[in-house]
This record gives C-alpha cells, sequence and structure tokens, in this order.
C-alpha cells in the first residue's frame, strides 16, 4: 500500500489549524489559560470538556469521548473517514483551515459534509471512463514522492517520458473521490470499473501501489493498462505486475501522438 508521505503528513499537521476545525463545525471556543475549551461535537457534552491546545495543535476530550490527536484524528472521527481519506479532504481544504494569526478572531464557514471531486463521469462509456481513470493517476504521479523515486531509479524519471507515455501511479485515493457505494451513482460506476478491472470484487483498487503505463492502439484508444508494483516490501506471492482482464497486448513503437486520447480518431487517418 502506498503510503502517505511523512513530509506531507507533517506538513499538514502544522498547517491546518485544530481551531478552525471545530469552529467550522460550529463549536464555540473561549480561552481558558493557555488553551481553548468549547462543548465537544463527539457526544452529548454540557460543560466544556473539549480542549485545544493552539501551541501545539492538539486537540482532547475530557469528558465522555476521550478522544483526540492531531488535525488527521479530527476529521477521522468527525467525518467517520479512513486515516487516507481524511488526509485527502485535509489536502484539498488546507487554503480554508490554515492557521489564523494568534489575535484572529475571524469566524470561518466551512460545511465538515464534503466530498472530493470525482475524476470520472457516470455517463461516460467504457474507454472515456477508462481513460478518465487514467488521467487521474497521472495527476497523482506527480504528488507522489514514491512513485517519481522509483522511476528515477529505473532511468524514467523524465518529464517528457511521463507526459508521451501518460505514466501514472495508483495511490488508492481513486476510491475515495468516487460517490458514495450507498447512493445509485456510486454503486453503477463502480460496477463498471469492477468490470473493467480497475477495481476488484472487493471494492479495492487493482493497480494499486502501482506505476500505471496504458497501452494505446494506432488510433489513440486505450487496449489494455500494464501496473509495476513499486515497493520492494510486499507480502509473498504478491505479483509484481499486473494487467486488466482479457489477453495481453504488445507495445507497438512509440509516436508523438500516443497518449490517451478521450475520442476516437477520424476514420482512414493514422496518428503521424
Amino acid at each position: 500500500m502506498a503510503r502517505v508521505p511523512e513530509a506531507e503528513l507533517e506538513r499538514l499537521k502544522a498547517e491546518v489549524s485544530v481551531q478552525r476545525l471545530a469552529e467550522a463545525r460550529g463549536v464555540e471556543l473561549r480561552r481558558h489559560g493557555a488553551d481553548l475549551i468549547g462543548l465537544c461535537p463527539f457526544h452529548d457534552d454540557h460543560e466544556p470538556s473539549l480542549v485545544i491546545s493552539a501551541s501545539k495543535n492538539l486537540w482532547h476530550c475530557l469528558g465522555a469521548c476521550q478522544a483526540g490527536g492531531s488535525v488527521v484524528d479530527w476529521v477521522m472521527r468527525a467525518e467517520g473517514v479512513s486515516f487516507r481519506h481524511a488526509v485527502e479532504l485535509l489536502r484539498e481544504d488546507l487554503p480554508a483551515f490554515a492557521a489564523p494569526p494568534p489575535s484572529s478572531t475571524r469566524p470561518v464557514k466551512v460545511s465538515t459534509v464534503r466530498r472530493l471531486p470525482a475524476p470520472v463521469e457516470r455517463d461516460a462509456d467504457d474507454q472515456e471512463l477508462l481513460v478518465q481513470v487514467l488521467r487521474y493517476y497521472h495527476s497523482t504521479l506527480t504528488e507522489s514522492p514514491e512513485a517519481l523515486r522509483y522511476l528515477e531509479a529505473r532511468g524514467l524519471r523524465s518529464s517528457e517520458l511521463i507526459e508521451r507515455f501518460q505514466l501514472g501511479f495508483a495511490n488508492r485515493t481513486l476510491g475515495l473521490r468516487l460517490p458514495e457505494k450507498t447512493r445509485r451513482a456510486g454503486e453503477e460506476i463502480r460496477t463498471r470499473l469492477q468490470r473493467l478491472g480497475i477495481l476488484r470484487e472487493s471494492g479495492h483498487e487493482h493497480f494499486n501501489g502501482s506505476v500505471v503505463i496504458p497501452v494505446v492502439d494506432t488510433e489513440g484508444r486505450v487496449t489494455k493498462v500494464y501496473g509495476r508494483k513499486i515497493s520492494s516490501d510486499l507480502r509473498a506471492g504478491t505479483p509484481l505486475h499486473l494487467y486488466l482482464p482479457g489477453p495481453h497486448r504488445g507495445v507497438r513503437a512509440a509516436r508523438p501522438s500516443a497518449t490517451v486520447r478521450s475520442r476516437r480518431a477520424p476514420a482512414g487517418r493514422r496518428p503521424s
């Protein structure tokens, strides 16, 4: 499983304010010595039991729930999401929740009911749906230090090569951006992605932890996808090489226009 880089995690913990997260959830805070206190939003609180240490950017409930931790722990509990999903939400909302100046009393009016933008469209046909997933993987590659280090070690770090062949990286965040599976749209998209082989029956991403390489035909249509695990710390028996279901197809000689396209080339016309 691709891990959140420690430097990125520490940056979020330092730059996102617990105070802002609490205020965004409607918690009224008041100064109590060096700390801030308020009613804990995670249980039926009648006396202020939520304590926020602004200097350490940590929170703790002294009441019934006894919860506490960093901004990541707050989002996990407030939104009922996984660790990785919480990190993605914090990345998305970083500007709104940046730490306030010491004397600031500016209120924050940001809903805590947030969804990450979906990278795929419900009404897309299978080819376009596959292309949209690959575009998302391509965008995540540039934000994945571990994947870039792997490419550099293999002599493939060239930005021109990455762009030309639309290399991507699957880091388990695609599912976080799909509509909830309890909704009709989410169930429909996930079912189609399972049929295409992007998702497994368990709902996990097939290419998780892999550099992803689209294989295209002479008309620029995606005919196959190849994935290569980048971690050396894998469970015994875990395959390094992954493909979509169906027969394997060869990779033709690269041409400048051989990138992931969303439309079929005009009949009779081949890429130059």
